[in-house]
């Protein structure tokens, strides 16, 4: 528990003998119970680079488990009751009113458009000028990164992946949005 005052970790794995393990965890504060996603099989000599390998293992399926979950609840629950959108329009339109709590998109998904020199409005349609300031629209060949970079000045929570078949299907990007409207 003192380390986890000190050192302020997110995940928690056990290293240890399989027999040992489930008896320490039930030891272990809630605190630190709530942090713990898997355990390495390892003996007191083992390797230090082999447990940290094995560590990194977990902590890629933890990750890769846990936005799977969020990408399966923007498709079946968020979207369909009006907190998340789906595709690239009706992620642009929520980012621009800023109500964008996380941005989802696979790495690999790349998308022409137009960015506003003035006000960084974003579209993938050209426009003779930009219909909030007037000014200039400037052609990207991909605004994927306009999009994370503008999310993140909004202070949303960026979640990237790759390869998840239901997100490419659903348009390869969406949001979890801050409110209804």
């Amino acid at each position: 528990m003192e380390l986890f005052k000190e050192k302020k970790f997110d995940y928690l794995i056990l290293a240890g003998r399989k027999e040992i393990i489930p008896n320490f965890l039930n030891y272990l504060h809630s605190y630190l119970r709530a942090r713990h996603i898997g355990n390495i099989d390892a003996e007191p000599d083992s390797n230090i680079s082999l447990i940290s390998n094995k560590a990194q293992k977990v902590i890629d399926e933890f990750e890769a488990k846990t936005k799977n979950a969020l990408i399966d609840r923007l498709i079946d629950e968020y979207n369909p009751n009006g907190m998340g959108v789906l595709g690239i329009d009706g992620t642009i339109k929520s980012l621009l009113i800023e109500k964008i709590r996380i941005l989802i998109y696979d790495r690999q998904f790349t998308r022409e458009g137009y960015i506003c020199n003035s006000c960084r409005y974003l579209n993938v349609e050209y426009k003779d000028k930009c219909p909030y300031c007037g000014g200039k629209l400037v052609f990207y060949n991909d605004i994927v990164d306009e999009i994370v970079e503008d999310a993140l000045n909004q202070g949303c929570e960026i979640v990237d992946i790759e390869g998840n078949e239901k997100l490419i299907r659903a348009g390869s990007i969406g949001a979890v949005l801050r409110y209804k409207l």
